[in-house]
Formats: C-alpha cells, sequence, structure tokens
C-alpha cells in the first residue's frame, strides 16, 4: 500500500453516506500530508444482510454484483480525485471478510479512517459493528468519522492523561491542529471517579485547590515539547475533577476532532481502555485513537 515512504491513509468504503463522510475526510487529510488514499471496498456476496429473503434471487448473480461494486469504487476514486485534484486516491475491491481484510490492510497504513456505520449501520450515535471490532483489533491509527464540522474552524480536543502514551497523543493532536489552523483544548481530569465520590478528600483533609494547581502544572509539563514545536496552534488548558470521558464527551460539542489514546493511565488487558472505548461509541465528532 505504500509507496515509497507515504504509508497511505486506509478508508473503509462501502458506497454508504458514513463511508463517504470518512473518505472526504481522509482526502482532507491526505492533502495536507502529502499521502495517498486507499479506498477499500471489501466485497461480500450474498450480502449477509439479505441472505435469507428471495429479494437476493432476483438481484443477479455473482459476477453483476461484483462489477457493480467495481463500478461504484472506479466512480468514487474519480469524484475525490476532483475534489483534491493534488491527492493520489486510488480503489481496491476485495473479496472476505470485512473485519479479517480490513485489519490486514491497516497493518501497512500510516492511519485506518472509518465511517461511524456502514451499510448496517442503524444510528450514527452508535458504533457500527464493523467499526468497533477494527478498533478493537487494529494496531495503526484510527479515526471513526462522525458529526459535521460545518465552517471547519472546531477546536482539537486532546485527552492528556500523562500515561505512556500521552506524547503520541498529543504530538498527533498539535500536528493536527498546525495543519489545519485550529485551536488544541488540551483536556487533563485529575481524578477518574465522579465528583461525588470524592467526599472523603475532606476527611482526609486533601488540598483540592493545590491538586488544582499541580494539575495545571502537569498539564504545562506534559504540552511543552509540543508547544515548542507548534509556537503557532493556539492552546486552551482545561483541567477538572470529573470522569475523563464525560469531560471529553462534554467538550467534543462542536470539536473538529478528538484526540484520545488506546489504553489511559489504568492499564488492562483489553484491546482499547474505557475512555477511548465510550468517545468511539458516544462523541459527536470525528474520533482519532492514536496508536501505542
Amino acid at each position: 500500500m505504500a509507496e515509497g515512504n507515504r504509508r497511505s491513509i486506509l478508508v473503509g468504503f462501502d458506497g454508504s453516506v458514513p463511508s463517504r463522510r470518512a473518505a472526504r475526510w481522509a482526502v482532507a487529510e491526505a492533502a495536507s500530508t502529502d499521502r495517498p488514499v486507499q479506498l477499500a471496498y471489501v466485497f461480500r456476496w450474498p450480502i449477509p444482510e439479505l441472505a435469507q429473503l428471495h429479494v437476493v434471487d432476483k438481484i443477479g448473480d455473482v459476477g453483476d454484483a461484483r462489477q457493480a461494486a467495481g463500478v461504484l469504487i472506479d466512480a468514487a476514486v474519480r469524484g475525490f480525485e476532483e475534489l483534491a485534484p493534488g491527492v493520489d486516491v486510488r480503489g481496491e475491491l476485495v473479496t472476505g471478510g470485512t473485519v479479517e481484510i480490513m485489519t490486514s490492510l491497516a497493518a501497512d497504513a500510516e492511519l485506518l479512517v472509518l465511517g461511524a456505520s456502514g451499510q448496517s449501520g442503524i444510528s450514527q450515535v452508535l458504533l457500527g459493528s464493523s467499526a468497533a471490532e477494527l478498533a478493537r483489533r487494529v494496531t495503526s491509527s484510527i479515526v471513526i468519522v462522525r458529526g459535521v464540522d460545518e465552517d471547519g474552524r472546531g477546536p482539537v480536543v486532546v485527552g492528556v492523561d500523562g500515561s505512556v502514551s500521552s506524547d503520541r497523543v498529543v504530538q498527533f493532536g498539535f500536528d493536527f491542529a498546525a495543519r489545519h489552523g485550529r485551536e488544541v483544548v488540551a483536556v487533563h481530569t485529575w481524578c477518574d471517579l465522579p465528583i461525588d465520590a470524592l467526599s472523603l478528600t475532606s476527611v482526609l483533609d486533601l488540598d483540592r485547590v493545590q491538586v488544582q494547581k499541580e494539575s495545571d502544572a502537569l498539564l504545562t509539563d506534559l504540552l511543552a515539547d509540543a508547544r515548542r514545536r507548534h509556537p503557532e496552534v493556539p492552546v486552551h488548558h482545561v483541567t477538572s475533577v470529573d470522569r475523563p470521558a464525560q469531560a471529553l464527551l462534554d467538550l467534543a460539542a462542536g470539536a473538529g476532532l478528538l484526540v484520545v489514546g488506546r489504553h489511559g493511565r489504568a492499564r488492562t488487558e483489553a484491546p482499547l481502555g474505557s475512555v477511548s472505548h465510550a468517545v468511539l461509541h458516544y462523541a459527536p465528532c470525528p474520533v482519532a485513537v492514536v496508536a501505542e
């Protein structure tokens, strides 16, 4: 998939509205990074959702269906090349299981971009089953495109937790903001508990004002390298006592991108941490989960 050292931006494409939205997002990102875009259409026949219906017998054989899929992907490639003339857009029609094929292709990609739901999706506020499984499986960074950034000015909200992957998350967010002329909203929550669970802090004589100051200082330190590399990027700090996922979701309304790591401070054996899992499913804007 890569051309020289330029690893592709891979898009899961099935002709649906969410997949076209994802492809547009990927093409815009490719234009800013000088990377090729690979539109991958995973061909399945018969369509599993229609397999038990008699209508499937009336819509042609596998050859006709595959030819139609080829026409669709070729038309999409031409359309996106016209949208961004300087971007190398390619299409690939492959047969097999969606998750298995896309996982394999993503291993060579710089970034995997998916729509929030595909042909089987029923709601934009829930992640499609294939996208959810791919988010758990792939080792590359992944972006789930949801929502519309109407004026192209939405901030880049970056979850900063001080974990081992924080540097990569911050770098991804600042690089994106610099390329697209966005503000960064850096978010650090200093407790994983809801605020009403912290009543014991008064008994323990914990100075919450001091904790807040130290949290601000920690966030400043965690952002220092990125701010030196991108002094042109405006940065707004947010430190709070809240569940991390809820704090990020509250700030994601109107955002151009929400950036998190695969795992947070509480390392688990699960492919995704609780915060990344929550924002992937419920954020109202595009979400990037940065590879470790």
